[in-house]
């Protein structure tokens, strides 16, 4: 995700476009092995527990692949440690979740005892006030000013990225809701864009 400074550049759209890289026969086998070794473990109840509970209160929907990402988060481990498919089995074997398959072969974890209370991310409905917007772009447009005009990739790691900084105009917002208002500032405002 970049500032305001490269999306004006990119064609229509906001998007770059994405090659593949080739990958020495070698250097796949040895990720490959890797992989298997690190997805031997899962964690544990406790740990599952904790990551699902974090994620409500960030008012994000435990979908498998952000559930992943709060468990490496927890542990320090890579994000690829734990299988989704074997993650999913242990999560159906606690009573406390209830696991729900979710469009596009995702799945949810989602606590049995609990309101969820998620923000959709992907509505399109901008429900933030001017001031917010004016002081964002004057704040993205700074960044780019600096040269430092990237954030890291995918809404989630941006969104932590900017609540990191302790931003003004993102005061009292959760996790989910600054995802929502950088998916509005890539879709609707257009102040941010790819790379």
């Amino acid at each position: 995700i970049i500032s305001p400074q490269l999306v004006r550049k990119m064609p229509r759209g906001g998007r770059g476009r994405c090659r593949a890289v080739a990958m020495p026969a070698t250097c796949a086998v040895e990720t490959l092995q890797d992989g298997m070794a690190a997805s031997m473990a899962l964690p544990s109840k406790a740990d599952v527990m904790q990551a699902v509970a974090s994620l409500y209160d960030d008012e994000l929907k435990p979908y498998s692949r952000i559930l992943r990402k709060r468990l490496a988060e927890q542990s320090g481990a890579n994000a690829k440690d734990c299988e989704a498919v074997r993650l999913r089995a242990h999560c159906n074997s606690f009573q406390t979740l209830r696991v729900v398959s979710e469009d596009g072969g995702e799945w949810s974890a989602l606590l049995v005892d609990r309101e969820p209370t998620f923000v959709n991310i992907y509505d399109g409905v901008d429900i933030y006030p001017e001031e917010m917007w004016a002081a964002a772009e004057a704040y993205f447009r700074n960044l780019g000013r600096q040269g430092n005009h990237r954030l890291p990739g995918g809404r989630y790691a941006s969104a932590q990225a900017l609540m990191g900084r302790d931003l003004p105009f993102l005061a009292g917002c959760t996790l989910g809701r600054v995802c929502h208002f950088m998916q509005v500032a890539l879709t609707n405002r257009r102040i941010l864009g790819y790379a």
